[in-house]
């Protein structure tokens, strides 16, 4: 395992949030890549989350918002308001992806860390500034995703996945240094 994982790795032991992170090394990768998967939710949706650490001066904070197949119609909609909220907000990087016929609309930022990581960073930047961010501003990105009506026709119209709801029992949560 790599430095900074073993450092957070360590920061969530110390913590108590053993419950939130679950670790997965990545296997035969050059840069001792692990990741950490967690979620964050929304509105009773549980969308997941992952800290990606590894050898090299940088790290990122993923987050998955809605993946599956997207009309073009839904697709110009997200973009449009991807682009709006990259504009607004510098630490994000909001985004589509596609690979594989899939497709994710996902939010990074990213961490530098260089000799210094300091792993309370990366919780603050979770819980601080990622978490306040999906509250507020997460419902534009549904709504952009929702505001096209996909009509079913002759043919197979596509699917967006909805992220899973919310377990009924309950999760450690952390309490803001802040009062």
């Amino acid at each position: 395992m790599n430095k900074k994982a073993e450092l957070f790795q360590q920061f969530i032991t110390e913590n108590e949030l053993t419950n939130l992170f679950t670790l997965r090394e990545i296997e035969n990768d050059q840069y001792n890549t692990v990741v950490f998967d967690a979620t964050v939710e929304y509105n009773d949706i549980v969308f997941p989350l992952f800290v990606v650490l590894d050898d090299t001066p940088f790290g990122f904070v993923r987050l998955e918002i809605a993946g599956g197949r997207f009309t073009p119609e839904q697709r110009k909609a997200t973009l449009d308001v991807l682009n709006q909220l990259n504009s607004e907000f510098k630490c994000f990087k909001h985004y589509l992806m596609e690979e594989d016929g899939y497709e994710a609309i996902l939010l990074d930022v990213s961490l530098m860390s260089g000799d210094n990581f300091d792993p309370a960073l990366v919780a603050y930047t979770i819980f601080e500034v990622l978490y306040p961010h999906t509250q507020k501003d997460l419902t534009r990105i549904i709504a952009a995703v929702e505001s096209v009506k996909v009509e079913a026709s002759g043919e197979e119209a596509p699917a967006v996945e909805e992220p899973a709801k919310k377990e009924s029992k309950p999760r450690k949560t952390t309490k803001s240094k802040k009062g």
